[in-house]
């Protein structure tokens, strides 16, 4: 349960409320490159207010007449926020529809050609404005676990809504993934087999909170360079790695399980034996055709800051890495109501 994950620190004092209205939760995704002017595709800067991704590139995809695969989008937002977000889709049939008619929910901000679809996890980062109201507690202490965290990170946890209402994706991967051989196809599918793996990656990021070694450099370590995706085994008596994890260069990793995890050595044998309890979801990913990979254990915040626009409703600005959750750095600050 996310509410039992173990926090970096203590539990917060400080209480609030969270996304009482779209407004309070708005995110801005930043691709990291400029669209190249030209190409067969057309990107589209879209704003989105209380509508989820996948429903706004369905109506992308009907109104411009094109097939579902058609539209590409580098992240799923979520759905009660005010959200802008980049789609990618043919740009012939983007420009024929022009001039575009008003739309629920959603408008195009901005357009241009692309020589490539975007592809998922495409982004660099998103930036978050988060409103939060009804706080009580001490603002000193907030001011002060903001400030903190500024200087450590915080646990990079999955959000809970990765796993669906009660958990109903992860229950779904244990009843199907052991009975079921060969590749996970249909949208529903990917979203177990997603659910499935981050439940295990905060089941290895709760062991090693609770064991204080969630930025120590153990044996075998498995180390991600920031800001990448690129990982490598530590060598045994390195010592400049714990100061390069220190100093934020570098960071210690969990698993996203997948076939061929085994090829990881002491770290596969050391978290194999922390999921203990999860044996058959083990078994089962480590028989898909899921590639496995690793994810950082620590995220950090740039330009985090505090301030407060009404009395009782502190506001959180900030950016975050792609797949990083506001969430989890939320849940370090203040118990949400």
């Amino acid at each position: 349960m996310w509410s039992e994950l173990p926090y970096l620190g203590t539990r917060p004092d400080c209480f609030a409320r969270l996304k009482s209205r779209p407004e309070d939760f708005e995110v801005e995704e930043l691709l990291g490159f400029q669209p190249d002017g030209d190409g067969e595709h057309c990107l589209l800067r879209i704003r989105k207010r209380n509508r989820n991704t996948m429903d706004v590139a369905r109506e992308v995809a009907h109104h411009l007449g094109v097939r579902l695969l058609d539209v590409g989008y580098a992240g799923l937002k979520d759905r009660r926020a005010v959200t802008t977000q980049w789609f990618s889709v043919p740009a012939k049939a983007f420009e024929n529809s022009l001039p575009l008619p008003s739309f629920d929910g959603w408008e195009v901000l901005d357009h241009e050609r692309h020589r490539r679809k975007l592809r998922r996890g495409s982004h660099r980062r998103n930036r978050f404005t988060i409103q939060l109201g009804e706080f009580r507690g001490s603002p000193a202490k907030l001011a002060c676990k903001v400030s903190e965290l500024r200087r450590t990170g915080f646990p990079n946890y999955f959000g809970e809504q990765r796993f669906g209402v009660n958990q109903s994706n992860v229950e779904r991967a244990r009843l199907e993934l052991g009975r079921a051989r060969g590749s996970f196809r249909s949208v529903a599918d990917k979203m177990m087999l997603s659910a499935a793996r981050s439940w295990l990656f905060n089941a290895v990021l709760s062991h090693r909170l609770r064991h204080h070694t969630w930025v120590e450099v153990l044996v075998g370590e498995v180390l991600v360079l920031s800001g990448s995706r690129s990982h490598f085994v530590a060598e045994d008596g390195d010592l400049s790695l714990a100061a390069r994890v220190e100093a934020f260069d570098l960071h210690t990793s969990g698993p996203l399980w997948g076939q061929g995890a085994a090829f990881l050595g002491r770290t596969w044998s050391r978290e194999r034996d922390w999921l203990g309890n999860e044996r058959e979801l083990l078994d089962a990913l480590e028989i898909s055709t899921v590639v496995p990979a690793r994810r950082a254990l620590r995220a950090t915040a740039d330009d985090l800051s505090l301030d407060w626009p009404a009395a009782h409703s502190p506001r959180l600005s900030f950016t975050l890495g792609r797949g990083s959750y506001a969430t989890a750095l939320i849940r370090e600050l203040v118990v949400n109501q």
